[in-house]
Order: C-alpha cells, then structure tokens, then sequence
C-alpha cells in the first residue's frame, strides 16, 4: 500500500463526535441498554466490552440506525440522528459474518454501496480499487468471496464500509469467526488503518485482549450500564469496579480484613486503593505479577499446577484457608515449585483494590 493510497482515502474522511445520552432499550422484559451515556470523541478508537447480553451491539446498532430506543438520544457531529434511517447515517459497518454477495466479485462487492448511490462506473471502479490496495488486496479484485480466506474476506467487508467515506466505522465482532493467527494480524491491521484515516471507530468484542491492545479508550458494560470507560491502561491497573477488575484480565480474591481505612492480609497491613470500605472482612483483588510466591519450608501455602506462558511461568496455590491465588512469576523464579511445594505468599506495599467477601 503506498502513502499516496492512504492521502486519497483520507482526503475526504470526516472525524465525528459521537454521543449516547441516557439510551434505554427494553426487549419484553429484557432490560438491553439501562441508561447509557458515552461520549466518543473525533477520531477516537472505543472499544465497546462486556459479556453476552451487556448491551454492546444494541448500542452499535443504535448507532448504525438498525435499533431505536425505547427513550434517550444518539448524535453525530451534534445532530440527532435516534430516528434517522440507517442509510442516512453516514456509517460504514463491518459485521461478524462478513455479509459479502456471493455472486459479486471483490472490487464489485467494495463498489456496491456506491452503485446503489448512483456513481459513475469509472469512479466507483476507481474507488473501489483504491481500497483494495488500502488492505493490501489490490491483486483480488477478480476472485469471488469462496475463493479468499476468512480474513481476505473480512478486508472486503472492511474496504466496502470505507467506500463511502463514512464519518463513523463500527466494527460488530469482526474477528470472532477466525482463527487466532489471522484475528493477530487483522486487528493490527485494522488499528492502522483506522489510525491512517482518522476515522471515528466502535469496536464491539467481548475479548478483553482484543480490547485492550486495539482500542484508544475501552468501556466496559454490564446489564445494559456502562462500568468504566478509561484508556486500556487505567482500566487494567486502576478500574472502579470490582466487575471491571475481574472481567479485565486476570484476578485473584485473597481474603482480607479492613480496619482503620486499611486491609490486613496475608499478614501485613496494606492501604486500601479508593474510598476504604467499612470494617470488616472483604476481598482484596490482586492481578498475577503483583503475586509475590518464594519457595519456604515452613509455609503455610501450597503450589497446586505451573503453566508456562512465554515470558513468564503462572503458578497456582492454595492458601492457608484454601483459596486460590495465581502468580506470574519468571521462568528462573518459578524453578523448583512443582506441584505440592511449600511456598510464602505475599504482596507488595502499595494500595489494593478490595471488594465485598465472595461467600463459598
């Protein structure tokens, strides 16, 4: 792809601003979307997160215009669009499932919503071939979708989004139906593009590394409410909820005791990350790397599995009253603690995150 590509496809692309202000949707007695505000800004990359039935892709296809809601408002650029039809909004959408016509080449399938608007032929050909070569399929605009891959044919559903140059790009789970390799490389992809155009992006996944590694901002939702919405470094090291904290990542529940605005556990005194609950037992949420595990004859915990992860080694054990923690660990340090081995666990001395105690 060569810069001039991206100067053309860019020259006419329009930023907006996007807003969701307090959108309900009921289905029957089904709550999908409780009241949701977001904001996105102007070129931003948002990844919309959550587990099945959170709300995520009502959301999108409020925006797309595929859904209205039961009450609240959805606009672009400060215009509101909640009862504008889909094919007057101005948004490119790229769909789990591709959605290629079969019997249309790949340059017909990218040129298609610019016959239906009416484009000469040369220009919409033209258009459509400089898209191709945006995603790197200039030499497959002849071949039909069964003849491309999964991912070939999810660049097709994404240059056919971008053919009209849409002031908003959403991404409805993109890459679930492939295989990892090529979900690796597409969603590299993708985040380049979206960087070289410019374009206002949403991103609906409920694969927090995909999250996380794609997305400028990521909003977590759960029940219809948006959780947190923060950049995805602030949302693994510091999120608000403890829903976030266990849906973002890994995390382990070490039973602790709170007093005084501080959290006894693991037999020291920690500060407590946050507004200090009341006094009383709770759980403090700690991420694998914080896990500090050294082997210890007299210890009162007990490796239970390792599992090599690359960089480093994960190691399960079992605490003293039972619960399990995990620790990542390099490969030197985790040396020796096969399964059954006495070890010493502890955490470092700064803020936890803590939350009520999970009955067992």
């Amino acid at each position: 792809m060569t810069a001039t590509t991206v100067e053309k496809a860019a020259t006419t692309q329009r930023a907006a601003t996007v807003e969701f202000r307090g959108l309900r949707r009921e289905f029957g007695a089904t709550v999908a979307l409780d009241g949701l505000d977001l904001t996105v800004a102007p070129g931003e990359f948002l990844a919309l997160l959550g587990p099945s039935g959170c709300g995520k892709t009502t959301a999108l296809r409020m925006l797309a215009g595929f859904e209205h809601p039961d009450a609240g408002e959805v606009l672009v650029d400060g215009e509101d669009v909640t009862r504008v039809p889909a094919h007057r909004r101005d948004a490119g959408m790229v769909f789990q499932s591709y959605s290629l016509f079969p019997h249309l080449s790949a340059l017909d399938n990218v040129a298609f919503g610019l016959r239906m608007r009416k484009v000469r032929t040369s220009e919409r050909r033209a258009r459509a071939a400089e898209l191709l070569e945006l995603v790197g399929l200039a030499d497959k605009g002849d071949r039909y979708p069964h003849q491309l891959s999964g991912g070939q044919q999810q660049r097709i559903a994404l240059a056919r989004a971008l053919a009209l140059r849409p002031r908003v790009l959403l991404l409805d789970e993109p890459l679930s139906a492939l295989d990892a390799k090529v979900r690796l490389t597409l969603r590299e992809e993708i985040r380049r593009l979206q960087q070289e155009l410019g374009i206002t992006t949403l991103f609906v996944t409920h694969d927090q590394e995909e999250a996380l590694s794609i997305a400028d901002r990521v909003a977590v939702m759960r029940a219809g409410k948006l959780e947190q919405c923060a950049a995805p470094a602030e949302l693994y090291g510091r999120p608000a909820t403890a829903f976030v904290a266990e849906f973002v990542g890994t995390m382990s529940r070490i039973p602790g005791v709170a007093r005084d605005g501080s959290v006894e556990v693991l037999g020291r005194r920690l500060p407590v990350d946050g507004e200090a609950p009341a006094a009383g037992e709770v759980d403090v949420l700690v991420r694998p790397e914080a896990v500090q595990v050294r082997a210890e004859a007299e210890g009162d915990a007990r490796v239970l599995a390792t599992a090599f992860l690359g960089a480093v080694v994960r190691v399960t054990v079992r605490l003293a009253d039972g619960t399990e923690a995990k620790a990542d660990l390099p490969a030197h340090e985790a040396a020796g603690l096969g399964a059954g081995a006495a070890v010493r666990v502890s955490l470092p001395d700064r803020p936890v995150l803590v939350a009520e105690r999970t009955q067992k």
